[in-house]
């Protein structure tokens, strides 16, 4: 995970390029891999800013629907499929995936990657949730591949958005590309980030703070989903997380997270309604709950809140279903 190991386990220096946090990174890898017009496959739901930046860039983001029945993940078949109704120039992978939380094992990623590398489609996978693992470990794509670009940062260990700290590990074809774009955009990142991190790694600290952070957000994570096992009506669906720091839900059908977000913001309660992470075709009744930064007595209050505006709405349907029914009663 933190050094993005390949298959003889240690990353050379010469195919690592540190990057002003993983935002900066995908921005990299889009300019330097990919030409204005080219296509680049993305599973939908998923993280918006990949298509904003393909998007600004020029490139056309290719979404492709996933769903529970296919664990939120992308196949190799739906993969060809969108090759086959227009050529992709790449693909772009996260595990865990960010809103799901679902992760692919190692067979699948490697499968997926197959059918990528066959195509002559070049694969970058995000992985700023490795470590942040709960079903299993998380399979990096630098044991399966040596043409992928893996992109990782370390705001998430940290639980510091603001610590703009990252890297990309990149074949020898593609890093010198990557070298001379990141001259041409932030020229350099932060040294005292640097140093100070360095130095934290040095001393021995990092792998004692990850096993610290992954047990803490384990233990919330846990809270949430007994939290929404004791509250939530009937109906509503989730599911449990295999990584990363939210989870997604399913509000029952005719429900409206958007709608539901107002309400909740007044009573102090904020999640993301589903809509933000689709672009055609959202399900409205979607949203994700964030755990990373809120104890447990905090996760507890806020799904009461949410559980309790889900119920009125319930009645308040109830109510006028019954009165529909009662007006279209036929007296004979």
């Amino acid at each position: 995970m933190l050094a993005s190991k390949d298959k003889t386990g240690s990353a050379a220096r010469a195919r690592v390029i540190v990057t002003t946090g993983s935002s900066a990174g995908f921005m990299l890898a889009f300019l330097a891999l990919f030409e204005p017009g080219e296509r680049v496959a993305i599973a939908c739901p998923g993280y918006p800013p990949y298509r904003h930046i393909l998007t600004a860039l020029g490139c056309e983001p290719v979404l492709i629907e996933t769903t529970a029945e296919t664990r939120w993940a992308l196949s190799p078949e739906a993969l060809i499929a969108a090759h086959r109704a227009g050529p992709l120039a790449g693909v772009l992978v996260a595990s865990p995936a960010n809103p799901t939380g679902t992760m692919m094992p190692a067979d699948a990623l490697a499968r997926l990657i197959g059918a990528a590398e066959d195509a002559d489609l070049r694969f970058i996978s995000d992985e700023i949730y490795h470590g942040l693992d709960y079903a299993f470990p998380a399979a990096t794509v630098a044991r399966l591949s040596e043409r992928a670009v893996i992109i990782n940062s370390f705001s998430k260990y940290f639980c510091m958005t603001g610590w703009r700290l990252g890297w990309i590990v990149a074949p020898a074809a593609a890093i010198e590309r990557l070298r001379l774009v990141k001259q041409m955009t932030d020229l350099h990142t932060d040294q005292l980030a640097q140093a100070t991190l360095a130095e934290f790694l040095k001393r021995g600290y990092f792998q004692k703070h990850l096993v610290r952070m992954r047990k803490i957000y384990a233990e919330r994570l846990n809270a949430l989903d007994e939290a929404l096992r004791k509250s939530m009506p009937e109906g509503v669906r989730w599911n449990r997380p295999e990584g990363g720091m939210a989870f997604w839900l399913e509000l029952p059908p005719g429900f409206d997270a958007s709608e539901l977000m107002i309400h909740a913001r007044e009573r102090g309660v904020l999640f993301a309604p589903g809509r933000y992470f689709y672009v055609q075709s959202p399900l409205p009744n979607t949203l994700r709950l964030g755990f990373a930064n809120l104890n447990e007595k905090q996760i507890a209050r806020g799904v009461a809140t949410l559980a309790e505006l889900l119920r009125v709405e319930m009645r308040k349907r109830l109510r006028g279903s019954r009165r529909a029914e009662r007006a279209h009663m036929a007296l004979v």
